[in-house]
């Protein structure tokens, strides 16, 4: 991915994980991330805890409306299982 384009705000190039949006210049850093978003996105913070951490490649995955969302551990995503409207994080696009 080149770090030195801007995201665009088109609709086509955004994707979201544990909520918050990211957006993307071209489509081939978009389908890079998607790939492997926890690679690329950075600190998130887990719905259920609330507690920031970095997810890896075996941080457990949950798919709900939107996109992945990441955990902490295999508790959390548990409970987020059994109610994601509860610990569903909505930002505007």
């Amino acid at each position: 991915m080149d770090t030195r384009l801007l995201g665009s705000l088109s609709p086509d190039l955004q994707f979201r994980v544990n909520g918050e949006v990211y957006r993307f210049a071209t489509e081939r850093s978009l389908e890079r991330f998607m790939q492997e978003p926890w690679l690329w996105c950075g600190v998130l913070r887990d719905p259920v805890s609330e507690r920031r951490f970095v997810p890896g490649r075996y941080s457990p995955e949950r798919y709900f409306v939107g996109g992945p969302y990441f955990f902490e551990n295999d508790s959390t995503a548990a409970a987020f299982e059994a109610d994601p409207l509860r610990y569903q994080v909505v930002r505007a696009l």
